[in-house]
């Protein structure tokens, strides 16, 4: 690779966009330059013979670039790292490189939210030219080469204002002709004449009138076959057997509903707890209730019958049957007591013969009825009778 063709081919695609991008200086960049020692002294021992090495030392070089868009520039870099050349341990020479690099400073701010930041972060990528040389410290020998380098790095730009910016980058150099990496890292001032290019800014929609449609009036219809033809009609798809006015949308009407139902708890023998399985049907009993807010409920309380039985023994077991009930409804369900009566009639209302367990099972009841109503609006339909 010719390092002057390629400077010239980089310099004749950017020419186009010098009159617009913005001209960036780094007039001066420090760095420290670190060499793969072993390449070089193959390289030097096929030059005249001697295992020579070069130092790791300060790099100082300088930077001339254009701004392609807000966020990537090219540069030119020319740079000078002047060290001691060892061989076995003691320095016995200068070793001077020089590198000159066209390079590309890609700006991540596109992809990490770092558009509107101060701290702007970018990717390196770019090649030139490095020379080696070699002078001994009597001068009696010397040794060059010139070797084709490519340049890989990441770096960051820190804007103090639109005119200034400080420079960090740590940067990978690989010699092709002699298959060798070098490192770098540096750090700089950047100065940018005219100020850093603006983003560009899209332009504004242009308002575009629409045609006004043209409405094509066919034939009156009545797609839901209410009696009301669809341009007048203001609720479409009125269910079928629905009365509809003349906006064609339902008609409401008033109706009373009743409830009445009843509820069965059955008690162990001598026992007014409730068992598990009959709270469902409380609850439910408590749900509908709440359903129609005038509805009430008479519990009634019964026992069964044997020959050792109290007459006033099995009528406060029969009170104790239905309180349990009504306090569940009031403690657990929260139906107002108001709303709930009791009665216990003991063993006077047997529904089951007392001289058997099945019978006497029968007779150890709770039986409440909850009656109520509620008036509801529905929508009409034509085979409602309504007055």
């Amino acid at each position: 690779m010719k390092f002057n063709k390629m400077t010239l081919a980089i310099l004749a695609a950017s020419a186009p966009m010098l009159a617009t991008a913005g001209v960036t200086v780094s007039p001066l960049l420090l760095g420290y330059h670190y060499t793969e020692g072993s390449k070089t002294e193959e390289r030097t021992a096929e030059l005249f013979g001697s295992d020579i090495s070069k130092e790791d030392g300060l790099y100082t070089g300088a930077a001339l670039g254009i701004e392609l868009t807000p966020s990537t520039q090219f540069q030119i870099e020319y740079g000078i790292s002047d060290t001691d050349a060892q061989s076995n341990g003691q320095e016995v020479g200068d070793m001077e490189q020089r590198m000159i690099s066209g390079n590309f400073l890609v700006g991540f701010d596109e992809f990490t939210g770092y558009r509107d930041s101060a701290f702007r972060p970018y990717a390196l990528v770019g090649a030139g030219q490095s020379k080696l040389k070699y002078e001994s410290r009597d001068g009696t020998r010397t040794a060059d080469s010139k070797d084709t380098i490519g340049n890989l790095g990441l770096g960051a730009m820190y804007r103090i204002n639109d005119a200034l910016s400080l420079r960090g980058e740590a940067r990978a150099i690989h010699n092709f002709d002699q298959n060798w990496w070098e490192g770098m890292a540096l750090a700089g001032l950047e100065v940018v004449l005219g100020g850093h290019l603006a983003p560009a800014v899209a332009a504004p929609p242009v308002a575009t009138v629409e045609p006004t449609p043209v409405v094509v009036v066919e034939a009156d219809q009545d797609s839901d076959g209410d009696g009301v033809v669809d341009r007048l009609d203001q609720c479409p798809n009125t269910a079928p057997n629905v009365v509809v006015d003349e906006r064609g949308c339902p008609v409401q009407v008033q109706i009373d509903d009743e409830l009445k139902m009843e509820l069965r708890v059955f008690f162990d023998n001598d026992k007014s707890v409730i068992k598990e399985q009959y709270k469902p049907e409380i609850a439910k009993v408590a749900e509908k209730m709440r359903e129609y807010p005038n509805s009430s409920a008479s519990i009634e309380g019964h026992a069964s019958k044997t020959s050792r039985s109290s007459a006033t023994y099995n009528q406060r077991l029969s009170e104790a049957r239905a309180i349990a009930v009504k306090t569940m409804l009031t403690n657990e369900f929260g139906v107002a007591p108001n709303r709930l009566s009791t009665v216990g009639y003991g063993f006077d209302r047997p529904i089951a013969p007392n001289d058997t367990e099945e019978g006497r099972a029968m007779n150890r009841r709770v039986y409440a009825v909850i009656t109520g109503n509620k008036t509801m609006t529905v929508d009409q339909t034509k085979d409602m009778n309504v007055q």
